[in-house]
């Protein structure tokens, strides 16, 4: 459809708002309530415009004027940009080019900034608010009010996480809509009217989970990430762009640090993974990454860790290994890792001949069914959840399922970003939990589903493929007359039947399964790098029983694993090195400790559940002598008098992209999707316990907790001389 704003001649899509109509041509109009994901409502009326559109005559043509051009009837007032529809020969003035519109806009912020309290130098959204920098590019400039504004609760906790400044609150409705549309909680509402209306939840709290993504979309400094608060000021964060790695879905974050520490999580947009949306556990649990950290090596001398630097400890490493056949060391690694990480463990282990390598936890399983996205899950007719508790796994692939249960409707994109307003969404929407089925144990996703078959994860697809329950059957059913099904399986299914029939049985299921109802599958992955990993040959061979043999290895290196902590593996007799951020108990027994940096803190490459490729960037943190796992694994091979073939990031990408042939150093903002990559997994009767693996989202130990390193006291934030290995190319 044509349509034409301040002049400009446009062509959009059919059912476009008028706030994108204004935005594709170039032009700004002022919002606040209006959000990308929720809603268009019309609260704040700061997108005015003026618009007209032509009419038609008894002949079915548009009417002219004098001069034989269309006539334009324009509307008597100006009207709401975001919930007015173009249509077909409208016309959309703005502030550039109408008195009116510029006059009403700065009448509205009159209105907004009435009641709102001048406290703007000591607000954490200082620097970084939208009411600022509208107020200042549309407002009058000057108050004619000089009475006393109205006053109320400043620091009132909606819970542990998220604090309410009622004084400040615009009352735009984001926060309201937010729960109602996207996790599906009705906790939040306007109380009271008028000028005594505030913001408030009934039940006294708001459900964890994803509550604290209204501190991103509140255009004001009204709602406050709590663990943030008072850290810094927006200006004085280095802001550095990076994917999370606490789960397996790899949401698009943004770290914000100040004086070398990590001080916020903001959410970034990715519209094929996270959209814009963080789990709270991977919004507020950074706090481990500054905070009790190991800055530099240890080594034990005389039965006691003490502090020393990176030659000391290469000597140390020299010393205990020199008794042990370098092809009998067992390397293990986190699979969390980095690939290029991976890469170098891999180049690593085979000019050492060792066999005994592995990671952990390993991707589980090894489907040849189709496989899904996130966007698939987002827009499909039918979904089987199957032996998963997405809230502990993938709480984010929680929200598409919702997604898909109210509609499946994804904002449309322009060329100026994702849909301000689409207009297809619609407060409170209807859901259809008939689309949902859920088969396993009870979870967080289980009251969102119509069908609900309790099962043991260990034969749950077998049953599904012959159900002996109405509710199987309902969920079979479900899958066979939809049209774009997805199945979506999970740690327990996935890991119940390695450790039992191997991972064949399940395969062959999954496909039959697959082949019977047409539906794509999607399985979450063991930890945030396993899928990637799993492409490696990080796997035990020549009959190594890999990391859950650790205890019999004759000496070990782990990296980022704490088998002891977790209380199911010993370390073995031998000399152990471990490579960790903290000095977790696993540390606290080897030979040699060295300090590791977290993944807030890396350059690199990581693949999420659905096989993408996500960017990670290394933000502005203090880790002290702390190094990656490639830098590590060179001090390692100096030890072991050998010269290791990945020294540094761009030797191992450049052993990646000839691995993988991809190159994983230019990848696009929203990453890059390999559907076959994720097909890559642990061979039949390798263990997998989903119990092994824990986000590392502890706090620093307290003073009394602190370990005896040998010199009377601890130092966790000594001055630092020496510095990590250099790792050569990177």
């Amino acid at each position: 459809m044509k349509v034409t704003v301040d002049g400009v001649p446009l062509d959009l899509p059919a059912g476009t708002s008028g706030i994108d109509a204004v935005f594709a041509a170039g032009r700004d109009v002022p919002y606040f309530c209006a959000h990308s994901y929720l809603s268009p409502v019309g609260a704040c009326r700061m997108c005015l415009v003026e618009s007209g559109s032509p009419r038609k005559g008894k002949d079915g043509n548009f009417e002219l004027d004098e001069q034989g051009e269309v006539k334009i009837f324009w509307f008597p007032k100006p009207m709401a940009a975001c919930t007015m529809q173009a249509t077909e020969g409208m016309h959309i003035k703005t502030a550039a080019t109408s008195e009116v519109v510029a006059k009403s806009q700065a009448g509205m912020m009159e209105f907004t900034l009435l009641n709102h309290p001048l406290d703007c130098p000591t607000c954490d959204k200082g620097g970084a608010c939208e009411l600022q920098d509208r107020a200042f590019e549309y407002g009058y400039g000057a108050s004619r009010f000089g009475f006393d504004r109205r006053h109320a609760d400043k620091h009132y906790p909606l819970s542990d996480f998220v604090i309410l400044d009622q004084e400040r609150c615009i009352h735009c409705k984001r926060c309201v809509r937010y729960f109602e549309e996207v996790p599906g909680q009705e906790v939040l509402d306007f109380i009271e009217r008028g000028g005594h209306t505030f913001i408030d939840t009934q039940e006294g709290g708001l459900p964890t989970g994803f509550s604290g993504n209204i501190t991103d979309i509140c255009p004001v400094g009204a709602l406050l990430d709590n663990v943030a608060r008072f850290r810094g000021r927006n200006w004085e964060y280095d802001h550095t762009p990076t994917t999370c790695t606490l789960c397996p879905v790899g949401c698009a974050i943004t770290v914000d640090a100040r004086n070398g520490r990590l001080e916020r999580i903001v959410g970034r947009e990715n519209r094929d993974v996270n959209e814009i949306w963080l789990c709270d556990a991977g919004r507020f649990g950074h706090t481990f990454a500054s905070e009790g950290r190991l800055t530099r090596p240890l080594i034990r001398e005389n039965g006691r860790l003490r502090e020393a630097d990176w030659d000391e400890a290469i000597a140390a490493m020299r010393r205990g290994l020199s008794g042990i056949h370098p092809s009998q060391l067992g390397l293990f690694i986190a699979a969390d890792s980095t690939l290029e990480e991976g890469m170098a463990l891999e180049r690593f282990a085979a000019q050492l001949g060792a066999g005994n390598v592995d990671h952990w936890p390993r991707h589980p399983v090894q489907l040849t069914a189709p496989a899904a996205t996130l966007t698939d899950v987002a827009q499909a007719d039918a979904l089987v959840v199957i032996g998963a508790d997405l809230g502990e796994e993938a709480p984010v692939l929680e929200l598409r399922i919702l997604e898909a249960l109210r509609g499946g409707i994804l904002p449309t994109e322009f060329d100026h970003g994702t849909a301000i307003a689409d207009l297809r969404l619609v407060e409170r929407p209807a859901r259809k939990p008939e689309k949902l089925a859920v088969i396993g144990r009870e979870s967080s996703i289980w009251r969102h589903a119509g069908i609900q078959a309790a099962s043991n994860g260990h034969n749950a697809v077998a049953r599904l493929l012959r159900p002996d329950t109405d509710e199987l059957r309902a969920a079979l059913k479900l899958l066979e007359e939809a049209e774009k099904p997805v199945v979506i399986l999970g740690a327990d299914v996935l890991g119940a039947d390695v450790l039992g029939s191997g991972t064949d049985g399940l395969a062959a299921q999954v496909s039959e399964l697959a082949n019977r109802t047409g539906a794509k599958v999607l399985a979450v992955a063991a930890a945030a790098n396993s899928t990637g990993l799993a492409a490696l040959n990080l796997l035990p061979r020549s009959g190594a029983a890999g990391y859950a043999g650790l205890t019999d290895a004759p000496a070990a290196f782990l990296s980022r694993l704490d088998p002891v902590g977790q209380g199911l593996l010993s370390l073995p007799r031998g000399f152990t090195v471990v490579h960790d951020t903290h000095l977790t108990e696993t540390a606290q027994q080897a030979d040699v400790v060295l300090p590791a940096v977290t993944n807030y803190e890396k350059r690199g490459t990581t693949v999420n559940l659905e096989g993408r490729f996500l960017a990670l960037e290394q933000a502005a943190l203090s880790a002290g002598e702390g190094a990656d796992l490639i830098r590590t694994l060179t001090a390692l091979a100096e030890a072991l008098g050998v010269r290791p073939q990945v020294r540094g990031l761009k030797s191992a990408q450049a052993a990646l992209q000839e691995r993988l042939g991809l190159r994983v150093d230019t990848l696009p903002p929203q990453g890059a999707l390999n559907l076959n990559v994720n097909r890559a997994a642990a061979p039949v009767g390798v263990p997998y316990t989903p119990q092994l693996w824990k986000p590392r989202m502890r706090p620093a130990p307290q003073a009394s907790e602190q370990p005896d390193l040998g010199r009377g006291q601890a130092s966790w934030a000594a001055p630092l001389s020496a510095a990590a290995p250099t790792g050569g190319d990177d």
